[in-house]
């Protein structure tokens, strides 16, 4: 089909087949703010994906790497190893599942700072099946509902470690040199820098590269229900 020849098009095709064609109902959903959603709904935008391209895959019932790439089929969502149906709760099906090893928790604030947590007394950190199938990524849990509705209290960020590609609008844990950790949106680099915004929107600023020890792009935010102990068990 034409319209599946560009992300725009697919998504337009996978919103109107689940009938949530409202832009803004849409971006609520997902947890990301209206605007984003208007970006990659507009035809002359030439977006060419999103970093939440997984959630809106979930949302909208279709395979995520179908809507990232046009590969497949949008039916294709068992390829993930898991099958999303109408029923409240998911169903597990045969077929490669990623695992995300839970690697910390970690407390935000409504700026985006973040405080690293100490583990509580017998807490299993175990590992969050994830939506897509990728590699390079782990997990963090996040407490409080400072950025709330983007990521709630008890639920995750998935985070992909050594991206090389940065793309706009996408949600960066940065590490600064000595330790201290934020949540931004890139806005864009430049050189020697990255423009940044706060996830729930604010002013920009400008983060020097050279005082950056790490990024990691976070890749979706996935529910409670997707955490496993370390023995596979079901919490």
């Amino acid at each position: 089909m034409n319209e599946w020849k560009t992300f725009t098009g697919r998504l337009l095709w996978a919103m109107s087949r689940a009938g949530k064609t409202n832009q803004s109902e849409l971006a609520r959903a997902v947890g990301v703010k209206p605007q984003s959603i208007q970006y990659l709904c507009r035809a002359d935008s030439g977006a060419q994906g999103s970093t939440h391209t997984p959630a809106l895959a979930h949302e909208l019932r279709v395979a995520a790497h179908w809507l990232a790439s046009g590969e497949g089929h949008p039916a294709d969502v068992e390829q993930t190893g898991l099958r999303f149906d109408d029923s409240a709760s998911p169903s597990y099906v045969a077929g490669p599942v990623t695992r995300a090893k839970v690697t910390g928790t970690y407390r935000l604030t409504g700026t985006g700072d973040v405080e690293v947590l100490e583990p509580e007394a017998g807490w299993d950190a175990g590992h969050v099946l994830t939506p897509i199938v990728a590699t390079g990524v782990h997990a963090i849990r996040v407490k409080g509902n400072a950025l709330s509705p983007y990521v709630k209290d008890g639920q995750y960020l998935l985070l992909q470690s050594g991206s090389d590609q940065l793309p706009s609008e996408e949600n960066i844990l940065i590490t600064l040199v000595g330790g201290q950790k934020l949540l931004r949106e890139l806005m864009h680099q430049r050189d020697g820098s990255l423009v940044v915004l706060p996830v729930q929107g604010g002013q920009p600023e400008a983060i020097e590269v050279s005082t950056i020890q790490q990024i990691d792009s976070v890749v979706c935010v996935v529910s409670r229900r997707w955490w496993q102990a370390g023995d596979g068990s079901s919490r």
